[in-house]
């Protein structure tokens, strides 16, 4: 039964609507119905996510059901409801039929900004509509997000921005896909050129990392190091080679015999500390999660996928025991700092490594207003966990020793650089003295305290001019590496941090650091499995790269299709710009359509490219000329009417010469089955009725199937 309703709340999922509906009504009271919960003049209703989505191209005509058609470029954008969802929204539009104002509670972020106005605009509501931002579900959050509720009107450029994304990603999708499949189809490409704005660039750092390593050529190099000795107290310097000597371009020694001799040199010399620098430095504590780093962190530490630590991380955030996961933010709101009083005894309870220790009068880095987002980082909100698993656990702790970090003073430490003169020649070496632990006290097996070999853990007192009484000289081997292939955790960070990759010539390079990465927190993950996947939405698909142990290797698919498509496409330069277009969209800084109108030139130009472009043959791939023309190749079709493969020429205008007929040729593991009538010569066909013969349309000669072969032995009578 549906009630007047004066003010809805529209959550994106039912689990936030009934968070809402809990602190609304905490002696529960209410009244819950399918799809909604009620008291009085107020509704809570929710959606399911994108319950709204953008119509197929078909629905713009019968003619784009053909991926031969292209481009679709609607002028008026259609959204249609999800089949599971139409009931959730039957339900919201009844609701909405006797509201008087809304107030939206869509996740505070570019999507959530859309999937709720979307529906609103969908529904045509034309009343009052309020933004409330959800960063947790516990009731200190759930008040404080109440306290400020807002008029939705503010958030136009975010909703205008999130459209951006969904209509560009819709644009490039749907056209490029085709445009390269079916172009890549005449040069015999089987596989389905799945293109996206951020998959193609994301492939694109895969390839060109293996490209790297499989061309890379090891060198072999040589220094000369010395052990030295004073006060009982060993410390390490490395020969600094003089610039007279032959040095390749990164000043490395080729030449073992060059440090043979110079270690003879310096071996009975005096050696004098000829300079000493020391620089006091401070370490403040790492930032709080966002949802990339703490990906990127479980990934490294305990080899979690990120779509694993994202469903992780979404389960606690809906047991109300941390902050919205999906954000991109790695800062607090000053206003938040009180909570600490809160939360740190509640982590100490649960024996997080320094929650007892930690001292609330301490403001970190990390409470800073002016770098909050729409959300603010990934946080424990002080509520107990109970039952975790041991992956839940493990995310949790991560996410709970973070933030304790944020009441720790800084590590400090004195940086020490020094030179040794021996025998005309320098050494040189680096360590450090600590000053105080500060937040490293919480966590001594920190990775950073591993220092590179050239450094020293500890160092005896240096003074200029002054003599070490022991030293001890070898030669070191070493050799070049190759650079490393990505894992989901590496690649993940790579999206994030994109502008690393970006031509250093580029002028935006430097704002590209603003954009924070090609994609959003909430799709990373599933990109990367995308890419890997072998079967999607039922079907086969031949996967872009593979898993070898950890490492993210690119199949030989998908490097063809790197190597095929556009080279804008797969560089992250365009990429990056257009998502620092979408928060200039945010910013209001420029409008949605100018947007769309470079999203559609870009489109025109691919299209172009696919259609002039002759596709690189897959390794081992050799097409068969067609018996009939010459002029074409004959091409491997799959079709999901019969199940089956054929054989068709790549040639359009290529037809028999006696029935003026597209002709179609069985398959046979791969290869077509190309057989002439040994009277007239004519191509025989193989025909399906009242059993399976194979017939000559010239002389109508019939002959049996043997194994998917003529058989001329016995004439079909």
């Amino acid at each position: 039964m549906f009630v007047l309703s004066k003010v809805t709340y529209i959550a994106e999922k039912p689990d936030i609507g009934k968070a809402l509906a809990a602190y609304l009504w905490p002696a529960g009271n209410c009244h819950k119905e399918k799809g909604f919960i009620w008291l009085g003049d107020t509704t809570v209703t929710w959606a399911f996510g994108h319950i709204l989505g953008l119509a197929s191209p078909e629905e713009y005509g019968e003619e784009y059901k053909a991926w031969a058609n292209y481009p679709v470029l609607p002028n008026v954008w259609k959204v249609k409801p999800a089949a599971a969802a139409v009931a959730q929204l039957t339900i919201i539009k009844k609701i909405l039929m006797e509201t008087d104002l809304v107030v939206h509670a869509g996740d505070p972020d570019k999507e959530g900004q859309l999937i709720i106005d979307e529906i609103l605009n969908y529904l045509h509501f034309k009343g009052k509509v309020q933004r409330i931002l959800i960063h947790a579900k516990d009731d200190e959050s759930l008040k404080r997000a109440f306290s400020q509720i807002t008029d939705n009107e503010r958030y136009k450029n975010l909703y205008y921005a999130g459209l951006g994304r969904e209509q560009a990603d819709w644009l490039i999708g749907m056209n490029l896909t085709r445009a390269y499949t079916v172009n890549a189809r005449k040069y015999g490409y089987e596989n389905t050129f799945r293109i996206g704005r951020v998959k193609v660039p994301t492939l694109a750092l895969v390839v060109k990392r293996e490209k790297e390593i499989k061309g890379f050529q090891p060198t072999k190099y040589y220094e000369l190091k010395g052990i030295f000795d004073k006060d009982g107290i060993p410390f390490k310097a490395t020969l600094k080679p003089s610039e007279k000597l032959p040095l390749d371009e990164e000043n490395r020694i080729k030449d073992k015999s060059i440090l043979q001799a110079f270690k003879m040199k310096v071996e009975k010399a005096l050696v004098i500390v000829k300079n000493v620098q020391e620089k006091d430095m401070v370490q403040y504590p790492p930032l709080p999660y966002s949802l990339d780093t703490l990906q990127v962190e479980a990934n490294q530490k305990y080899d979690f996928s990120p779509k694993e630590v994202l469903a992780i991380v979404q389960d606690l955030y809906e047991k109300k025991y941390v902050s919205y996961p999906r954000s991109d933010c790695n800062y607090i709101p000053v206003s938040q700092k009180e909570d600490a009083a809160r939360i740190l005894p509640a982590l100490a309870a649960l024996r997080i490594t320094g929650a007892d220790a930690a001292d609330t009068k301490l403001m970190s880095k990390a409470f800073n207003d002016q770098k909050i987002t729409a959300h603010h980082a990934l946080i424990p909100t002080g509520v107990q966990p109970e039952n975790l698993t041991k992956t839940g656990q493990k995310i949790y702790a991560l996410i709970a020793k973070r933030y304790v970090l944020q009441f720790f003073p800084a590590h400090e430490y004195k940086k020490i650089t020094f030179t040794l003169a021996i025998a005309d020649e320098i050494f040189v070496g680096s360590g450090r003295v600590i000053l105080k632990q500060g937040y490293k006290s919480c966590e001594p097996e920190e990775k950073e305290t591993k220092l590179v070999d050239e450094s020293n853990l500890k160092l005896p007192t240096l003074v200029i001019g002054g003599g070490i009484e022991k030293a001890n000289y070898s030669i070191v081997d070493k050799v070049t590496t190759p650079p490393k292939r990505f894992t989901e955790g590496t690649l993940l960070a790579a999206m994030a941090n994109i502008w690393r990759f970006v031509d250093g010539e580029n002028p935006n390079r430097e704002k590209l650091k603003e954009v924070k990465g090609i994609g959003t927190p909430a799709t990373r993950d599933t990109i990367i499995a995308e890419l890997q996947a072998n079967v999607m939405n039922g079907k086969p698909v031949e996967p872009c790269m593979t898993k070898i142990k950890k490492e993210l290797v690119p199949t030989e698919f998908g490097t063809s299709l790197i190597e095929n498509v556009d080279q804008s496409l797969t560089l992250p330069d365009a990429t990056a710009e257009m998502e620092y277009a979408l928060s200039e969209i945010s910013a209001g800084k420029k409008s949605l359509s100018e947007y769309m109108d470079e999203m559609i030139t870009m489109v025109h130009q691919n299209i172009q490219f696919a259609e002039s472009r002759k596709f690189s043959l897959q390794k081992g791939k050799v097409l068969e000329s067609c018996p009939i023309c010459s002029k074409g190749d004959l091409l491997r079709r799959y079709s999901p009417k019969v199940k089956k493969y054929f054989h068709i020429c790549s040639n359009p205008e290529c037809v028999s010469p006696v029935t003026g007929r597209k002709l179609f040729y069985e398959d046979n593991h791969g290869k077509p089955v190309v057989v002439k009538c040994p009277d007239c010569g004519t191509i025989l066909v193989r025909i399906l009725q009242n059993g399976v013969f194979w017939l000559c349309s010239k002389c109508n000669k019939i002959f049996n199937d043997k194994a998917g072969k003529p058989d001329f032995s016995l004439k079909k009578k």
